[in-house]
C-alpha cells in the first residue's frame, strides 16, 4: 500500500506484519499475510486489501446466519445476564437519531438487519429499507420488509435522495474506499438526512488491528476527516455507548464541509496505532513462548471470538487443546475449529492451563468473576502478560 485510504497521504513502512494465514472477523483463516500501515497525517490505520473482495462478501462473509436467533454478547449486566449487540444497537440508534414520525430509514450493509427490525418493533411507524452485497440475507428480510424496499448488489437509482436516515453498523471498516462509501450514503439521504455509523474503536479494542477483513481502523481524527471529505457535517462521535466501538452521527450537508485538521489529535492517533502494532508483536512472541512452556499440557481457551481464535492458531500445534469456554449461552454447545464451546462452569478438572482470549483491556476484570477458573493448580495465560 502506498497511500492512505482517508486522506491520500503517502504511507511509510509497514507498522505490523505477520506471516500467513491471516484471521478474519468470521474466525476463518485466509492465506495472506497480515500487514498494517499507519498514516502519520490523519491517524488512520489500515490493512492491505483482500484478494477478490467482492466474492468474499458475496459468498464467504455470512454474519449470524447460523440460526434465527444468533446474536453476539457485547456486555454482561450486573446480575450476570448477557446483553446482546443488536438490542443495544437498536436502543442507541433510536436515541441518537431521534427519528421523525414515519421516517424512511435504510440499513446499508444490513446483513440480517436484526438491529433495524428491533428499531421498527419499537417504532412501528418507521419505513424500513435494506441493502447488502449478498443475497444470503433475503430470507431474513422477507415478511417484514417489502420486496420493493429490499436491494442486493446494486442500490436502485430511485433510492437517490430518499432517506431520512441511514444506519450502517460495523460495515465501513470492511470497505476498500471508505470516502467513496460515505459519498454513496450522502447521495441516498434526503436534504437534512442523517447517517448513523458504527465501527470498531481500535484504541479500546486492540485486537481489531489484526483482523484481516477490517481494512480500516479509524481514529476520531481519521473519522472526522473521512466524514468531512464526503460532505457530512459531524454531529457526534460517541465512544462510550458501545464499549470498543465508535458510534457517529452526521448530517448531509448541502454545501462543502470545511476540513478542520487537528494536528495534535492526528499525531496522537498515529502514535496510539503504532503502540498497538508493537503490542501485537510482543503478544505473538508471548503466546509462542507459552505454547512451548505448556507443551503437551491439557488446555482450554476462554473466549470463542477473535482473540480466542487467534490464540488457537498460536498454540494448537504444541498443547493438548481441548475446548473453548464462553459465557454466551447461544454459543455454548456449538463448535469452533472442531472443538466444543462450553460454559466456563463446565470446565473439566483435568485441564491444566487456560489461555484467556479476551480483550486485554478487560480480560482480568472478566475472569475475576469466574470461580471455575480460580481453582488451585490451574494456570492462566494472558495475552498481555
Amino acid at each position: 500500500m502506498t497511500t492512505c485510504r482517508v486522506c491520500a497521504s503517502p504511507l511509510g513502512k509497514v507498522a505490523y506484519e505477520a506471516s500467513a494465514p491471516a484471521l478474519t472477523s468470521m474466525m476463518a483463516f485466509i492465506d495472506i499475510p497480515t500487514l498494517v500501515f499507519v498514516c502519520d497525517d490523519c491517524g488512520h490505520a489500515q490493512c492491505a486489501d483482500l484478494p477478490d473482495i467482492e466474492t468474499f462478501y458475496d459468498t464467504t462473509y455470512r454474519i449470524s446466519l447460523e440460526s434465527d436467533d444468533h446474536d453476539q454478547i457485547f456486555a454482561v449486566a450486573a446480575d450476570g445476564s448477557p446483553i446482546y449487540r443488536t438490542d443495544h444497537q437498536a436502543a442507541i440508534g433510536l436515541r441518537l437519531l431521534d427519528l421523525p414520525q414515519g421516517a424512511s430509514i435504510l440499513d446499508y450493509g444490513a446483513g440480517k438487519a436484526t438491529t433495524l427490525r428491533k428499531m421498527c418493533t419499537a417504532r412501528p411507524d418507521l419505513h424500513p429499507h435494506v441493502f447488502d452485497v449478498s443475497r444470503d440475507y433475503v430470507p431474513a428480510w422477507d415478511g417484514w420488509v417489502t420486496g420493493e424496499d429490499q436491494a442486493t448488489y446494486t442500490v436502485p437509482e430511485a433510492w437517490a435522495g430518499r432517506f431520512d436516515a441511514i444506519i450502517s453498523h460495523f460495515v465501513i471498516e470492511h470497505v476498500a474506499e471508505p470516502v467513496a462509501f460515505l459519498k454513496t450514503l450522502h447521495a441516498l439521504l434526503a436534504p437534512g438526512g442523517r447517517v448513523l455509523l458504527s465501527m470498531p474503536d481500535v484504541a479500546a479494542n486492540p485486537g481489531d488491528m489484526t483482523v484481516a477483513d477490517h481494512l480500516n481502523h479509524f481514529s476520531t481524527a481519521s473519522l472526522k476527516r473521512a466524514l468531512a471529505s464526503s460532505g457530512f457535517a459531524l454531529e457526534t462521535i460517541d465512544s462510550t455507548a458501545f464499549p470498543g466501538a465508535f458510534f457517529a452521527v452526521a448530517m448531509r450537508s448541502e454545501v462543502p464541509v470545511v476540513i478542520e485538521e487537528d494536528r495534535w489529535e492526528a499525531t496522537a492517533a498515529a502514535a496510539k496505532a503504532k503502540e498497538i502494532c508493537a503490542f501485537w508483536k510482543q503478544a505473538t512472541n508471548r503466546l509462542d513462548g507459552a505454547a512451548k512452556q505448556f507443551s503437551g499440557k491439557r488446555a482450554a481457551v476462554y473466549g470463542s471470538g477473535f482473540y480466542g481464535s487467534w490464540i488457537c492458531s498460536r498454540i494448537e500445534a504444541d498443547v493438548d487443546f481441548r475446548v473453548f469456554l464462553d459465557q454466551n449461552p447461544k454459543l455454548q454447545g456449538s463448535t469452533l475449529f472442531n472443538r466444543p464451546v462450553l460454559s466456563p462452569a463446565n470446565l473439566d478438572e483435568d485441564v491444566d492451563v487456560v489461555f484467556v482470549g479476551l480483550n486485554p483491556l478487560k480480560a482480568r476484570a472478566a475472569i475475576a468473576g469466574q470461580a471455575a477458573l480460580h481453582r488451585p493448580g490451574l494456570e492462566l495465560v494472558w495475552i498481555e502478560g
